[in-house]
């Protein structure tokens, strides 16, 4: 096994912790009744802003239409920007450790409203020197071209590479391409699951 030049970190329920639901909790919509007129809508106009194909204020204007203007631009951002909750503990100890040793970066499926929110909370961030970001590459995991994107960039053989990520979609894409892959669980976990890559934290 060729040895690992670099780790790559989701953000989402792996760095941070994240809710999606909090988004329709901030808005007033506690269950699928009530969100359901909108779901479609959200759901489309989100993946285009993850994907970079719109910029923030034409997704927050779209979000408007879908909601019928009930809620003003300001309302869907700070409701959108809910779904970031607080870093998962033990996480930057775990990062900063590894990236004494290794090459570290950040993959996640993400958009302009987030991304700026996480760099100010998530202190983790700033030890990872590349961020790979959906809207910034215009393609989303599990896409083959988001991991072809980093393997170009890192410029090494894909087995040299180790995705973290805790959708098993996700994982499965990086692995067809190659990439070394660990499905996030706990930190406790991910630790076990590093030494079988003879990677080890002492924490």
């Amino acid at each position: 096994m060729n040895r690992i030049q670099t780790i790559l970190f989701d953000l989402g329920n792996v760095l941070a912790y994240i809710d999606f639901d909090a988004f329709w909790r901030s808005l007033g919509y506690f269950n699928q009744e009530e969100k359901s007129p909108y779901i479609d809508g959200y759901t489309q106009w989100t993946k285009r802003y993850e994907t970079g194909l719109i910029p923030t204020n034409e997704y927050l204007s779209e979000l408007n239409s879908v909601f019928s203007s009930k809620f003003t631009k300001t309302q869907l951002e700070a409701a959108f920007a809910n779904i970031m909750l607080e870093p998962i503990e033990r996480m930057y100890d775990l990062v900063e450790k590894i990236s004494q040793t290794y090459k570290t970066a950040l993959v996640s499926n993400t958009n302009d409203i987030h991304y700026s929110l996480s760099i100010q909370k998530y202190k983790a961030l700033s030890l990872l020197p590349k961020h790979y970001l959906s809207y910034k590459i215009q393609v989303m995991k599990p896409d083959k071209k988001f991991y072809d994107a980093i393997i170009k960039d890192q410029n090494v053989d894909p087995s040299q590479l180790l995705f973290i990520d805790d959708l098993q979609i996700n994982i499965d894409g990086a692995k067809y391409v190659g990439m070394n892959a660990i499905k996030y669980e706990n930190v406790n976990q991910l630790e076990v699951e590093f030494k079988k890559f003879g990677i080890v934290v002492e924490m």
